[in-house]
């Protein structure tokens, strides 16, 4: 029998040791048609084994794998403020742009951390089955005499408060001004205040249209993406662009990520034209790369693109929420839970 060298033991023990790659983003259709186009598609490219989880976005596993050095997710969809302050606290290691190629995105799309990914946006809907003229506003929404029933937003500060300043008349163009004070957050809750009876709150974005086709809230604001599929499917949700709230999410590496080279391959794959292009024939994306977003037969099929929608809506300020998020999801959980 042939003796194996403690160097080739060694190999064999950490090839057999070691994980395939995770990528790890928010579910839904998005994620099921990703994982076709974009996960197995780089598996196939690549021949490296892929898997992929769901979280909501939450920073906290991802930084108790760094602090314990259990470092289980390699790429990670992440929104805009949450990868700048998670780059600044050292979670997510910095794009190799010797692998990635920064040339191929859309400007602000990328970062030192981060890679543009999609864009997404939530906007007001109901089902007109039940509710034949629901509101058109986020002012209508705050009107329950005239609409009765529960109402549900994200369990989240960030675009739960810009609503409320909207609610209360603030102009798009002044809500960050005004947020940025504390008269201005103390007169965003207290108009969360004034409905609060009738407020429940998601934490999964697959909620807002599980709850408002089973009746048990009447209006929500979930992600536009879900909605424009739900109707395609035959839902009867009305699209109120007027009422988007929108932003783009990134990719990055986990801190320490055993794989990390391979995780930038792999965010290289997927913000590529081709894979992205396919991705598009099955589910509306709006991506940060420019062949794509500019491609007019992608944006023809894609009617509700959020990038075509972006003059009706509002962008979420990524700075507003990097300097702010902290405290005001701090407090906004303690409102909650009161």
């Amino acid at each position: 029998m042939l003796r194996l060298s403690a160097l080739t033991f060694l190999a064999l023990i950490a090839g057999a040791q070691a994980r395939d790659l995770t990528v790890v983003g928010f579910g839904g259709g998005f994620q099921d048609n990703a994982r076709k186009h974009l996960f197995q598609g780089f598996a196939g490219a690549s021949g490296l084994p892929v898997k992929d989880d769901v979280y909501d976005g939450e920073q906290a596993r991802i930084a108790a794998m760094v602090k314990t050095h259990d470092v289980t997710w390699d790429v990670v969809m992440v929104e805009a403020p949450e990868m700048i302050r998670g780059c600044e606290d050292g979670l997510y290691e910095k794009i190799d742009w010797t692998i990635v190629n920064r040339a191929k995105f859309i400007p602000n799309g990328t970062a030192t951390c981060g890679a543009g990914a999609v864009g997404w946006g939530v906007a007001l809907f109901y089902d007109k089955k039940r509710i034949a003229n629901g509101p058109m506003t986020y002012a209508q929404l705050w009107d329950t005499k005239t609409w009765p029933g529960k109402r549900l937003l994200r369990n989240s500060a960030k675009t739960t408060l810009e609503i409320a300043l909207l609610a209360d008349g603030v102009s798009r163009a002044d809500i960050y001004k005004v947020l940025a004070t504390k008269v201005g957050q103390d007169r965003a809750f207290a108009k969360l205040d004034a409905i609060k009876p009738d407020l429940m709150w998601w934490k999964s974005g697959a909620q807002p249209l599980q709850l408002v086709g089973s009746g048990d809230v009447a209006f929500a604001v979930g992600f536009v993406g879900r909605t424009a599929r739900a109707v395609q499917d035959g839902g009867a949700y009305p699209l109120l662009w007027q009422t988007l709230l929108f932003s783009f999410d990134f990719w990055t590496v986990v801190k320490g990520s055993p794989n990390t080279p391979q995780a930038m391959k792999m965010i290289d794959y997927m913000t590529d034209a081709g894979p992205l292009r396919d991705l598009a024939k099955d589910w509306a994306v709006s991506p940060a790369t420019i062949a794509v977003a500019q491609d007019p037969v992608v944006r023809a099929k894609n009617p509700a693109m959020v990038a075509e929608h972006a003059e009706d809506g509002m962008f979420i300020d990524t700075e507003f929420w990097v300097q702010h998020g902290d405290d005001l999801e701090r407090r906004f959980a303690a409102w909650v839970a009161r």
